[in-house]
């Protein structure tokens, strides 16, 4: 058993990193339906959860790729997601990360998550007591069930993480950038290196601005809808994104419909947005930023947009990754 995880829930993918193992999946949910071809055409991707409350009820998903295909697919559309959703995807991961124990007195996990800066403050002490209430019997893919609940529980802004973890190297002088390009926020953040290795936030120059790869999304829909006229289904979106970034058409109703070049412009200008409202909220420091360093999901998809707009900008060594590592290595090193 591990002995601390690390986890980011986020709208797009969920992240999960601990002494074993790295874990990442869609952030989708639907019903567990039992296969009426008994698995002949399973390819066993995605997940299969089972999770047994105190309370002695059960509930089966199917969570991940696994949900994609399903017909009953549920994606987090809101901001803030359903408590429901959010814990049975951490649970899954922590799981699939190593967390858990067996036996009559099973031993704790501490973990460590994010949130978003626009709701950090407001949030972060709800997330902290509910997840330390948070406890269940939880098996994945048919495997052996394992009783998951959390000792100490870090909370920490998206972000901020990496950073206060060492993750990513201090410029040594000057000022320290972090944009991380999430689904429906990018958070900003700014710290000051005064030569002894210690990064100092500044608060004024921390934020989160209301765009994302759901923009993205949204033009691929609008697109998509005005050559066919139908609506695309939510559990489409990464496929389309996936399939827009290569050339590759979708194909409907006996047609290929194109959405390369749509892509390409709302990249541009999504990108563009996001580099202006972060330079904006830096002010006159921006100019003195010796490294910017780029993290989250999106930060692949406005990568060439995003490095030649802000200043020092390079990615993250594995962006995907680099919350859920920061998260780990600041709970891990006290575990």
């Amino acid at each position: 058993m591990v002995k601390a995880v690390g986890v980011d829930v986020g709208y797009g993918f969920v992240k999960a990193v601990s002494s074993v193992a790295r874990v990442v999946f869609p952030a989708v949910v639907a019903p567990y339906i039992e296969d009426p071809l008994s698995g002949l055409f399973h390819d066993r991707t995605g997940h299969r959860v089972r999770v047994r409350k105190a309370n002695g009820e059960v509930e089966e998903k199917l969570v991940g790729e696994a949900a994609l295909r399903s017909l009953a697919a549920t994606v987090t559309l809101s901001r803030e997601k359903p408590a429901a959703l959010h814990d049975l995807m951490l649970l899954t991961a922590a799981y699939l990360a190593g967390a858990g124990d067996r036996g009559p007195f099973p031993k704790q996990v501490d973990l460590a998550v994010g949130l978003p800066l626009a709701y950090f403050r407001a949030q972060k002490d709800a997330l902290k007591k509910r997840l330390e209430s948070l406890a269940a019997w939880v098996s994945v893919d048919g495997g052996e069930e394992k009783h998951i609940s959390f000792g100490q529980v870090l909370v920490f802004p998206q972000g901020a993480g990496a950073v206060l973890a060492g993750v990513v190297a201090l410029p040594g002088n000057g000022y320290l950038g972090v944009v991380d390009v999430g689904t429906y926020t990018t958070d900003y953040l700014l710290f000051e290196d005064q030569g002894d290795n210690i990064p100092r936030p500044l608060p004024e120059a921390c934020g989160s601005l209301e765009a994302g790869v759901n923009l993205l999304h949204r033009a691929l829909a609008g697109e998509f809808q005005r050559q066919t006229g139908a609506p695309l289904a939510p559990a489409m979106y990464q496929d389309a994104v996936e399939g827009a970034m290569v050339g590759r058409p979708i194909h409907y109703a006996g047609r290929d419909i194109q959405l390369e070049e749509a892509f390409m412009k709302a990249r541009r200008d999504i990108a563009q947005a996001i580099a202006q409202g972060v330079l904006a909220a830096w002010g006159g420091r921006a100019g003195f930023v010796a490294l910017t360093i780029l993290a989250g999901g999106g930060a692949c998809l406005f990568e060439d947009e995003l490095l030649r707009a802000l200043p020092g900008a390079r990615v993250a060594q594995d962006p995907l990754f680099a919350n859920a590592q920061g998260y780990y290595e600041m709970v891990g090193g006290m575990a």
